[in-house]
């Protein structure tokens, strides 16, 4: 009874202890709850209820507090009143918590990740298809400053060549190339108001006190001492156009090479040449004719005198001499230089066929066994830059023929050859014309500008030639033949419309170029092509308003742009049908006396294959002498 009563105490003790954890459970909870909702965090109120719902079904685990229930349950529910929190679990609207779950926003760097469109715009993946050469020219644009003056120029004209050069395919990926255009349009502004602020001085009227550079003048004389058709002298009145001199290419010549000629030295090269033929017994075509002017059809003509030049100063060099006069003193050594580089060849199957050797320096440097260090005289002084100084400073068509290349024309190298020889004698005249053969006696007379349209009109000024009148003097003395004028045209639209289109690659020297195209009309400048520097680009001579006369340099520097190819100079059909016939007839010949120029005029200036002329005998030493200097010239030359 006992046992059994101490477990009914037991059991009641246990039940006591229940309800007494029970109630200190709630009271505990609700405590929680409210302090946890006075703190305002939402997840703890639903945590906490979360804690109490766990704890009431674990402490109602028995069925047994059933009968305890009566008593207090019922008075301490009004606790569950207090649950009202419940309501104050509106924090489910405020489980706007969840937005700031923030994370989720931050998670934004996808947004950010919105770079996977810049690969689109960054064309930067189609820069590694860019080519070298496209890339190089969107380098050399990226140099251009920001800021264009006049100093940009060089840069510039190098990247518009380096883009010229390109595909058209490598062209559309410069994508800058607008940039370019741009800086070009500016400087060519920059340059067009930096003439037009020139022009008085290049032009200044009489009594102006500046006279304008490289006009050398020593004093400014009152106008009125000065009367129309007075040759004007050097300090002898304020005329400002007096013609620019050579004394920039003489400075190059000397400064760079050590180098002067006399100014007869053109004529002693002839002299040289004449001789030859003479101690050889030889004519050729030209030699037939009245003018003897040299033309396609001549086989004697002579295409290595810039080699006898380097051979004549490397010898004088090996003698100590360490700067080279050219003139009369040194004709003897160039003569004998000459007939060794330039043996008589005659073809074995027809004997009246003969030619020149034309040996260069190669020939020289095999067969004089000459070491690679002395090599460089001879290299130095067959240069590009030295060969278009020689053939400037001298007109001689032996030194004009090797600047311009073997493949040109004879009628080129004559026209380019007149060009030069205006060099530093005579001035620039608005309007200017001649179609004297030779020097015209008017140059350097003060005339009266007369033509409209320059700022030089109605000023007294030395005559001269302008632009266009140069070029058709230059044709005209080329061809010495003045019907060339109505061939060439007077004034640059006429001309212009006379020359017909070509391409940069099938141009040549000899050729026409204009700073402007048609729309241009009168207000245009004309030049003529006279050779090309090493690295391709075109090289003109023209009479320069800014330069006061004729002045020769590089093409686009000048601002040419455009290429236009006469129609008279003899075609390549035409070269080649010239060549053929000459294979086939005699080609040098002693003179028989008879004048051969009736039957060249009936070839329309051509030579003849004429059978008069005889062949005199040829001198066994002389022929036996050229056999052995010809040995081994295939692989010399």
């Amino acid at each position: 009874m006992q046992g059994s009563k101490g477990a009914v105490q037991q059991d009641e003790g246990s039940n006591f202890f229940r309800m007494k954890n029970k109630y200190l459970m709630k009271f505990l909870c609700m405590t929680l709850i409210s302090a946890m909702v006075l703190a305002s965090p939402a997840s703890a109120l639903a945590s906490a209820e979360e804690a109490l719902m766990a704890g009431t079904e674990e402490n109602t685990g028995t069925p047994t507090p059933e009968p305890t229930d009566t008593p207090e349950s019922e008075p301490t529910d009004t606790p569950e009143p207090i649950v009202t929190p419940e309501p104050t679990i509106t924090p489910e609207p405020s489980v706007t918590p969840e937005p700031t779950i923030t994370p989720e926003p931050t998670v934004t760097p996808e947004p950010s990740q919105t770079p996977t469109p810049s690969p689109e715009p960054t064309p930067t993946p189609g820069l590694e298809e860019v080519t070298e050469a496209a890339q190089a020219v969107i380098d050399l644009i990226e140099q251009i400053p920001d800021e264009i003056t006049l100093e940009c120029e060089e840069l510039i004209v190098k990247a518009e060549n380096a883009y010229a050069e390109l595909s058209e395919e490598e062209k559309a990926q410069v994508s800058n190339y607008k940039d370019l255009e741009e800086s070009r349009k500016i400087l060519d502004e920059l340059k067009e108001k930096e003439e037009d602020t020139q022009k008085p001085d290049e032009e200044n009227e009489i009594g102006s006190e500046d006279s304008g550079e490289g006009d050398g003048l020593d004093s400014v004389e009152d106008p009125a001492d000065v009367q129309i058709g007075q040759r004007v002298t050097l300090g002898s009145a304020a005329i400002s156009n007096l013609h620019a001199g050579k004394g920039f290419y003489l400075d190059s010549l000397e400064e760079n090479y050590q180098l002067t000629f006399s100014d007869d030295f053109a004529d002693m090269m002839d002299e040289i040449e004449q001789e030859y033929k003479e101690a050889n017994k030889l004519s050729d075509v030209s030699d037939t004719t009245e003018n003897h002017l040299t033309s396609s059809w001549d086989n004697l003509l002579v295409r290595n005198w810039q080699d006898i030049l380097a051979i004549y100063i490397y010898q004088q060099a090996k003698e100590g001499v360490t700067e080279y006069n050219l003139d009369a003193s040194a004709k003897e050594d160039l003569a004998e230089i000459f007939a060794m580089m330039n043996p008589v060849i005659r073809d074995k199957k027809n004997i009246t066929k003969v030619s020149y050797g034309n040996y260069h320096i190669n020939y020289y440097i095999k067969k004089n066994e000459i070491s690679k260090e002395d090599r460089e005289i001879l290299k130095k002084y067959t240069e590009t830059d030295c060969k278009l100084l020689c053939a400037i400073v001298t007109g001689a068509k032996g030194f004009v023929r090797q600047s311009v290349g073997d493949d040109v024309s004879e009628e080129r190298v004559n026209v380019i050859t007149a060009a030069y020889s205006l060099v530093g004698k005579v001035g620039y005249f608005w309007g200017g014309k001649s179609t004297v053969i030779g020097e015209d006696p008017r140059w350097g007379l003060a005339e009266t500008v007369s033509v409209e349209g320059s700022n030089s009109t109605g000023s007294l000024r030395a005559y001269g030639l302008d632009c266009s009148g140069f070029v058709t003097w230059a044709v005209i003395n080329g061809y010495l033949d003045q019907g060339m004028q109505s061939s060439i045209g007077d004034g640059t639209s006429d001309q212009w419309l006379k020359a017909n289109t070509v391409s940069e690659e099938d141009a040549q020297p000899g050729d026409l170029v204009f700073q402007r195209g048609p729309e241009s009309g009168s207000d245009n400048h004309v030049g003529i092509i006279c050779g090309q520097t090493d690295s391709g680009d075109w090289i003109a001579v023209h009479c320069s308003s800014g330069q006061n006369g004729v002045t020769v340099g590089e093409a686009y520097s000048a601002g040419f742009r455009y290429i236009r190819q006469p129609d008279f100079y003899p075609t390549q059909e035409e070269l080649d049908e010239i060549e053929k016939e000459k294979s086939q007839s005699t080609s040098i010949l002693s003179s028989s006396g008879e004048n051969k120029d009736t039957e060249l005029k009936n070839r329309g200036g051509q030579s003849s294959k004429s059978k008069s002329l005889t062949i005199l005998e040829d001198d066994s030493k002389t022929e036996s002498k050229a056999k052995s200097e010809t040995k081994g010239l295939e692989v010399l030359d």
